[in-house]
């Protein structure tokens, strides 16, 4: 996977001159005393990620450290295995201004390409670049399979937060024998959080009787890219319908239904009584959703803002929530 490499931004530098390299990067700027830093990040890149996919996320991973100041490390396994042992590194520095003209701030990226036969001293080339005295977090994209995981004890038992995002990973990932998994975060679970805020919001008028009592089905309809955001949906759904006195496991159906259509996310509550109703329908693309509802209280209506957590937040979210 070279292409990942060459195609992120830096500059590449011998790996045991990466100290020395970011010396003379901030040689000649008033950025040494700007750097403070407040934990490490591991970007790994799985063997699925794409160039243009690993440029992304390599943005996102900035605009985060431009909010929470970090050393960021990313990984790019080398899908050719010839037996070498080959490490590469790049470094790149970025300033930018924060909240006042006197306000500035900068950051560092350590990328690190790796051959199949130098993962086994990959541990030590992290613990190298990474600042000791901070908490770890890890982030896991696109692996093929998350028993690979397996050969990177080190960053799943050191991290204070293990995250993989549900949406784009293969399914053993959900049932995968974490080795800590309250650490463990879901990116699309977290990306529903302004959803999740709402719905919550507006079933709060309610009594939890009146909301479990009777209820027969909840069912979710979404666009197809949005399943992992619907299954998290659905997980805190299932959480909250037991605190509100309901039993999942007995009399109620839920379904999770892919639908064809533009910006489509929906929920809905059926009941024994056909006269209680419950339905939120949100349009993602236009960031709105209306909320209908008669759950014996008389019919009330309620239209607001939809949208999910922007890449940069959700990982916020994940790692300090």
């Amino acid at each position: 996977m070279p292409a990942i490499f060459e195609a992120l931004p830096g500059i590449e530098v011998p790996v045991g001159g990466i100290a020395s390299g970011f010396e003379k990067l901030w040689a000649d700027t008033a950025a040494a005393e700007q750097r403070a830093m407040q934990l490490n990040l591991v970007l790994h890149f799985g063997l699925a990620t794409t160039a243009e996919d690993a440029v992304v996320q390599f943005r996102v991973a900035v605009r985060f450290a431009q909010r929470y100041p970090c050393r960021v490390v990313v990984l790019c396994p080398m899908r050719e295995d010839n037996g070498a042992v080959e490490l590469r590194a790049k470094i790149y520095g970025e300033c930018f201004m924060g909240k006042s003209k006197d306000d500035t701030r900068c950051i560092e990226i350590v990328a690190l390409s790796y051959s199949p036969a130098a993962r086994v001293f990959l541990q030590d080339e992290v613990s190298v670049c990474l600042s000791t005295d901070l908490p770890l977090y890890y982030w896991a994209h696109r692996f093929t399979s998350s028993h690979r995981l397996s050969a990177y004890q080190y960053m799943l038992t050191r991290s204070q937060r293990v995250m993989f995002d549900s949406a784009i990973v293969a399914p053993d990932a959900l049932s995968f024998p974490w080795p800590n998994i309250s650490a463990v975060r879901d990116l699309a679970y977290t990306r529903t959080l302004p959803l999740r805020q709402n719905i919550g919001q507006f079933l709060s008028r309610y009594a939890p009787a009146l909301i479990v009592g009777g209820l027969q089905r909840v069912i979710i309809h979404h666009r197809a890219q949005w399943a992992g955001e619907a299954g998290g949906l659905l997980l805190w759904l299932k959480k909250g319908l037991v605190r509100s006195g309901g039993d999942p496991a007995q009399g109620i159906a839920f379904s999770v239904i892919p639908v064809d259509c533009a910006g489509c996310f929906s929920l809905e509550f059926g009941y024994a009584d056909p006269a209680k109703t419950f339905r939120w329908a949100a349009d993602l693309d236009t960031n709105h959703a209306d909320f209908t509802g008669d759950l014996g209280t008389g019919r009330s209506t309620l239209t607001v803002g939809a949208s999910l957590l922007e890449p940069e937040m959700a990982l916020a979210e994940a790692m300090f929530f």
